[in-house]
């Protein structure tokens, strides 16, 4: 029998699909319902047509991936993986075993083909000695099952494309990270846990705007002042450069280095599985400066049920808590 599997935070949920049609969403009236904030009142219908399932987007918000790609209706077929809004689900459909042939007969026949003589040419002649039993031939034992594939190395610090002393502080490439589960979805990043993430990235700039400041005070001291004013000139561009810098982190590693020390990840709202793209990770930007034009008060939506700032809803973008 067709079923889902259901990744939630306290392990795996069976859901079997017994009727033909089967709505998914977060409403009570669903057959199969999803209490996370990512899911839609009524978020998609699997439908069961010529003996094979299949799924339809009802219009959500977060629509519906299959094997990683968004489509409004997808066939089903056994092992494929279902991202609905931040839940994980596995289809499940093995092909029924094929039966055993059987062969009826009515009580009469079977007598007749008890009662019915040897054919004459099976007969053993009379004086014929009596032939040794023959035996069967015993089928070799069956042959022992080759071992299971190794698992799958994880990245090293090899594929990650940063300079080598950044390498311990950014994650590598593919990221080897796994979300964490609460509530049947994926956790989001907290308000605390995302400030302090802020406050290690502002530390950083901060100390290389320092180490510039002091280096521009010593050659112009050196220079009598010709390569201070040269350096005073340069020190907008050190900005520009730290914070080119972090946009590249976000979309290359998903983090950047305050974000992984805290153990958080920026991706799509709509495939946490991926990474963000150059735009969405302007526009994040944008939106903190809007923010910090009016006094950091959207900041306070973190604090929400559904932690997003203005800087996530600008951008399409989450950010979430991972295991490493």
């Amino acid at each position: 029998m067709a079923k889902l599997l259901i990744q939630e935070s306290n392990g795996v949920r069976e859901f079997e699909l017994v009727d033909q049609e089967v709505t998914v969403g977060r409403e009570l009236d669903n057959a199969l319902r999803l209490a996370d904030p990512s899911i839609s009142r009524h978020h998609a219908v699997l439908r069961r047509k010529d003996g094979a399932y299949e799924i339809q987007d009802l219009g959500s918000s977060n629509g519906v991936l299959v094997n990683g790609v968004r489509l409004e209706v997808s066939p089903l077929k056994d092992g494929d993986r279902l991202t609905l809004g931040q839940m994980q689900i596995t289809f499940e459909d093995p092909a029924p075993a094929s039966p055993l042939g059987t062969v009826r007969m009515s009580l009469e026949d079977m007598a007749k083909m008890q009662a019915a003589p040897l054919p004459p040419q099976d007969l053993p002649a009379p004086d014929a000695p009596t032939p040794a039993p023959v035996l069967a031939a015993v089928p070799p034992p069956p042959r022992p099952l080759p071992p299971p594939p190794a698992p799958a190395p994880r990245p090293s610090a090899a594929s990650n494309p940063a300079p080598d002393f950044l390498q311990p502080y950014l994650p590598p490439v593919p990221d080897d990270a796994q979300p964490l589960l609460a509530g049947g979805g994926i956790e989001r990043g907290d308000f605390g846990t995302r400030f302090l993430a802020w406050l290690i990235d502002a530390g950083v700039g901060l100390a290389l705007g320092l180490v510039f400041f002091v280096a521009v005070a010593v050659l112009g001291a050196v220079s009598k002042g010709i390569l201070g004013c040269l350096g005073c000139a340069l020190y907008p561009l050190v900005g520009l450069g730290y914070l080119v810098f972090q946009l590249w982190c976000t979309v290359v590693f998903r983090a950047t280095i305050g974000k992984k020390m805290m153990r958080l990840r920026v991706v799509p709202e709509a495939n946490p599985a991926g990474n963000i793209d150059w735009g969405q990770a302007i526009l994040r930007y944008v939106g903190h400066l809007v923010s910090g034009w009016l006094a950091c008060l959207p900041y306070l939506l973190i604090l929400g049920s559904e932690r997003k700032g203005f800087q996530d809803m600008f951008s399409s973008s989450i950010v979430i808590k991972v295991d490493r």
